[in-house]
């Protein structure tokens, strides 16, 4: 111990020294470092943390609430559950010594005043009465829910705050407890408030509230879910009992959801939706992590640009370790002198050791400053507005500190095994400039500079096919003119308004909006063009048979007149859907090319019929009436091939469930979205308005993670082009000071300034051709891992690869340049009496 305070002393004195090349390679690290760190702070709150509650290693998800949408009607469901068949789970299952619920809709209006508007609009949470205690969490302040708070509908309206809301916008006084807020416009009392820290069970949703499950037709008015078989609205997380495994718990459960099939559950559905659930299957994982649709978006990025950031950072090492090496040259004596005084080789060895990982650990400490500043950059740039747990804690330093070690190793290794080949004798005579050991380490030098060009092609390759790939995915064909939409989803149900009503409410909005100043047409939707919900149905088609229940199903939605005249779909043949289309007029429907391709075999479907596999509809066939180009939206995906899909007419729906208005305005969209905001809320200041939003904004939201892959890894890469940059004009400096000699001796024989320009030059870019000799076949090799992510090339993209090359050439030439220029205006004489 007393060596290794000798040494960190003795290292503290000689980088103090060096004030110059200790502050270049710390500021060199901390890029690296702080880059590696802040994309790890990202991942390890996104994917590493647990729920801040009892034991969360036992905790575990029942279903796939990630990747549901919001809510379903229609056939049940097993990844979001309806109220029937949560309970039927939770009394009948032996795996869980609880199992609670919660909605997946979760968007509340609060009035904290004395009514009126609501303040703002939070995220609040819908739970069953056993969900604190499920999670083992204390309130911080009152009391929690209890099975008590959860009976009959609509007979308790409580409500448990959340601490971050209860400090927010209360001030953390005690008094709110037992007094009266308004949410949703229904008085409910504050009970309680959750303990600090927890936010919910979702990631990156901060709840400012929690009210019970049994009052969902005041939070979501209209509707009465509770004892609907067909509404699947909740989410699922139960408490392991010890010694079972999710596996386990998996099997049991199917068990019990067959078992509730037979059961009084099963005997509540339809036949054909018993069948159609018959054969799905319930999947159950570990869930102390809790519930996260960004989890499931954002994995593989996010390890994907940690595995780039570690190429950024063996990039900075390799600068930092041709900085020890150039700096052995001025240490040469000094280790020749000790070796010749006895010393250990082993000892000097752990010695310049230390100085490196004392130059790795500023790094570090450097890297984390820059971390705490850059990750909310990064949170910025993945363009997610999610409330992510983002402060360090002991995976972060471990990860930091463990990182900062290791690069202290990694770039000093080899500089201090060199700085131990030193001959002692010519040493002493200081022959340093001359002598076998500075031109070997030299050698490595170039080594080095070779393996980072490697690195930075291999980065600025996968950098450059994510870039195409998004102007390639955002610059498609999408079926339509995503520029001139402005797009509004509506929940008139909640403003109290039946199947009928909303219907002539649909046309009236039209109206309004139709006479509206830069509006040029309007129509509505039930979905929408990445707006709404998805649904579709299987479907029977005369002469058409499948094997698969999933070839037969097709997307559908719920349209108004003018519909694909508005939105900018052409019809290809026949008509779409109009005006004449209403309740009492023959059932029709517009096909897009992909159902025409699928179910007729790319036939003339015009004037035939199909029907909706379903006891309630399949008595009521659609006549095709017209044929329309296929489109892009939510159900296909950007990235996907367009779906079969049928559009009907939203009049002849029996039971709609919201309204999407599509606005084509002249001019810019953003601007005519006040407008439209405007004349809805004159048509009816009631109405529950989900967004307002442009089109061409949605599309961009669906893409985010393409996106984000695309800016985070150009900016690294430019980072490491940066790097190689220095890293390349500093080899070359360092090769200048060590010919000097040579090259005067050169100009006095005669040799022409541009003769060792050319000299300088043609030695950088012979590095620079090797590395990339190198690099080349690694990065066609590496970026096959890409392959998922790339939209419209290939992972082995000649263009991009080519381009790269030009650019690596065009910055080393760049870098080249100053130190041979430098080199050519050397005087002879001085050159001369150099040594």
């Amino acid at each position: 111990m007393n060596r290794i305070f000798q040494d960190l002393r003795f290292a503290a004195r000689q980088l103090r020294k060096s004030p110059g090349f200790t502050a270049v390679a710390v500021v060199t690290l901390a890029l690296g470092i702080g880059a590696n760190t802040g994309i790890f702070t990202v991942v390890n709150g996104l994917l590493l943390k647990m729920l801040p509650v009892r034991d969360p290693q036992q905790l575990a998800v029942v279903g796939d609430p990630a990747r549901a949408s919001s809510r379903s009607n229609g056939t049940p469901r097993t990844d979001v559950f309806s109220y029937p068949l949560y309970k039927e789970l939770r009394d009948r299952n032996s795996v869980f010594s609880g199992l609670c619920a919660a909605a997946t809709d979760h968007h509340i209006e609060v009035d904290a005043g004395q009514g009126g508007l609501p303040d703002e609009k939070i995220n609040g949470r819908m739970v069953s009465g056993n969900y604190f205690n499920v999670l083992g969490l204390e309130p911080a302040a009152g009391r929690l829910f209890s099975d008590a708070d959860d009976t009959a509908e609509g007979a308790n309206p409580v409500v448990v705050l959340g601490y971050e809301y209860w400090q927010r916008k209360f001030a953390l006084a005690s008094s709110i407890i037992g007094k009266d807020i308004r949410v949703n416009g229904y008085p409910f009392t504050v009970i309680g408030v959750a303990p600090a820290g927890f936010d919910g069970d979702i990631v990156g949703e901060q709840m400012a509230l929690f009210v019970p499950l049994s009052m969902q037709p005041q939070i979501i008015r209209g509707r009465h879910w509770r004892n609907s078989g067909n509404n699947s609205w909740l989410s699922l997380i139960g408490r392991l009992k010890s010694n079972v495994s999710p596996a386990q718990a998996e099997a049991n459960v199917n068990i019990v959801f067959q078992q509730a099939l037979k059961a009084d559950y099963g005997a509540a559905l339809s036949s054909d939706d018993r069948s159609a659930i018959q054969t799905a299957h319930i999947s159950v994982a570990a869930g102390g992590g809790g519930i996260s649709e960004l989890r499931s978006d954002y994995r593989t990025p996010l390890l994907l640009l940690l595995g780039i950031v570690g190429l950024v950072l063996l990039i900075a090492c390799v600068n930092v370790a041709n900085l020890l090496l150039a700096r052995a040259s001025s240490r040469y004596r000094e280790i020749a002198l000790r070796l010749a005084i006895g010393a250990n080789p082993r000892r000097l060895l752990q010695q310049l050791l230390t100085e490196s990982l004392l130059l790795g650990l500023l790094g570090g400490i450097a890297g984390s400053l820059l971390a705490i500043w850059g990750v909310r950059l990064l949170v910025q740039l993945l363009g997610s507005d999610a409330s992510l747990p983002l402060s360090p804690d002991w995976r972060v330093l471990a990860f930091t500190i463990t990182i900062s070690l290791l690069t202290g190793l990694v770039f000093g290794l080899v500089p201090a095994l060199q700085t131990l080949k030193v001959r002692v004798a010519p040493a002493l005579k200081n022959a340093t400039r001359t002598n076998t050991e500075a031109g070997s380490r030299f050698t490595w030098g170039k080594g080095l500079i070779v393996g980072q060009v490697a690195l930075s092609l291999l980065v600025l390759f996968s950098a450059g096919l994510l870039v195409r790939s998004l102007q390639n995915l955002m610059t498609q064909n999408f079926g339509y003119d995503r520029n001139h939409l402005v797009i509004a989803r509506l929940d008139p149900t909640g403003a109290g308004y039946n199947s009928e009503r909303m219907k002539l409410l649909a046309q009236q909005l039209v109206e309004r909006l139709a006479s509206a100043p830069g509006v040029r047409g309007v129509t509505y939707s039930t979905n929408g063009l990445f707006a709404g919900s998805e649904s579709g149905d299987a479907i029977i088609v005369p002469g058409f048979s499948a094997g698969r229940v999933s070839d037969r199903v097709a997307l559908e939605d719920y349209v108004g007149a003018d519909y694909f005249s508005v939105v900018g779909i052409p019809i290809l043949t026949g008509r779409g859907i109009e005006a004449q289309d209403t309740g009492t007029s023959l059932r029709v429907a517009v096909v897009n090319e992909a159902m025409a391709k699928h179910f007729f075999a790319g036939q003339n479907p015009i004037g035939r019929q199909f029907r909706i596999d379903d006891p309630d509809w399949v008595a009521k066939p659609f006549t095709i009436v017209g044929i329309s180009r296929d489109a892009k939206d939510h159900g296909s995906g950007i990235r996907e091939e367009v779906k079969p899909r049928f559009y009907q007419a939203f009049q002849q729906t029996p039971d709609p469930e919201q309204i999407i208005l599509e606005a084509q305005v002249s001019g810019a969209p953003s601007g005519a979205v006040a407008n439209v905001l405007g004349q809805i809320k004159a048509a009816d200041a009631r109405l529950p308005i989900s967004f307002i939003q442009t089109l061409d904004t949605l599309v961009t939201k669906s893409a985010g993670n393409q996106i984000a892959l695309a800016k985070l890894s150009a900016f690294f890469a430019s980072l490491a082009l940066l790097l190689a940059c220095v890293g390349l004009y500093g080899v070359i400096s360092y090769t200048v000071a060590n010919r000097t000699r040579e090259i005067g001796v050169r100009m006095a024989l005669g040799a022409r300034r541009g003769d060792v320009m050319e000299l300088v030059l043609r030695e950088g870019m012979l590095l620079v051709a090797i590395g990339l000799l190198v690099g080349i076949p690694l990065a066609l090799a590496s970026t096959r891992l890409l392959h998922s992510f790339l939209f419209g090339l290939k992972s082995t993209d000649p263009v991009s690869l080519i381009a790269v090359v030009l650019l690596l050439g065009m910055v080393a030439a760049v870098a080249g340049f100053i130190p041979a220029r430098r080199a050519s205006k050397i005087d002879p004489m001085v050159a001369l009496r150099y040594e």
